[in-house]
């Protein structure tokens, strides 16, 4: 996302909540300038090992929350339940649901501690960091 995003002259800036209860969801923030387009995109669902190399994540659901200008003075619908009923919810949920593909849900972990985790996406062939915050 962040190189196709660099082409177009924008940026993603993307955030994952996991819980200890092996649900997640994440917001990218969007900012493309150069088509006059800012938000958030959302996703939700779980996550969990597979084995000691591999995870999984299944998204269940997609959102997003357009915004008019790139102040952010607003942030993301915190789930899908808080985005009002529209076309457009409905569009990208069935738009998210369509994307999530089975065979790409897995993914191999090359490093894990209890702060960070490194994974491959082998479907864009990047590899993923990702830290814990508290």
């Amino acid at each position: 996302m962040t190189i196709a995003a660099g082409l177009l002259q924008g940026e993603f800036k993307v955030q994952y909540d996991l819980n200890d209860d092996g649900t997640m969801i994440s917001h990218a923030r969007y900012n493309f300038p150069l088509f006059n387009l800012y938000g958030y995109l959302s996703v939700s669902g779980t996550y969990d090992s597979v084995n000691n190399n591999v995870c999984r994540v299944d998204f269940d659901e997609a959102w997003y929350r357009p915004l008019s200008d790139d102040s952010f003075t607003v942030g993301p619908y915190a789930t899908i339940k808080d985005v009002p009923e529209s076309l457009s919810k409905n569009i990208i949920r069935q738009l998210g649901k369509a994307l999530f593909i089975e065979p790409f849900a897995v993914f191999p972990v090359t490093y894990l501690d209890d702060e960070l985790i490194v994974f491959n996406f082998e479907l864009l062939g990047t590899r993923i960091c990702a830290r814990k915050e508290s």
